[in-house]
């Protein structure tokens, strides 16, 4: 993995928001990312497109909803990356 490509990717306050939320909720669905961050479902939806390009996160569908969530094996890599995010 890229680490330019994952810092340019954090760099959007959206895709940044949505990341940190994702760190702090473990796993959200669409439309809680977007009753959290107050960002549109199409916009939202894109963002974790991204994500999901560079392999940062993962889905798993639960009936009618996708909830996505931090790959462990991007956290455990990352894991400077992470705790510097989190102060």
């Amino acid at each position: 993995m890229n680490k330019f490509m994952v810092l340019k990717l954090l760099a959007d306050e959206n895709r940044f928001n949505i990341f940190m939320k994702l760190l702090e909720y473990d796993e959200l669905c669409v439309c809680e990312i977007e009753e959290l961050l107050g960002i549109k479902q199409a916009n939202t939806s894109k963002h974790l497109k991204r994500f999901k390009d560079l392999n940062m996160i993962s889905a798993r569908r639960i009936k009618n909803m996708i909830k996505y969530s931090i790959k462990e094996e991007f956290l455990n890599e990352n894991m400077d990356l992470i705790k510097y995010l989190m102060i």
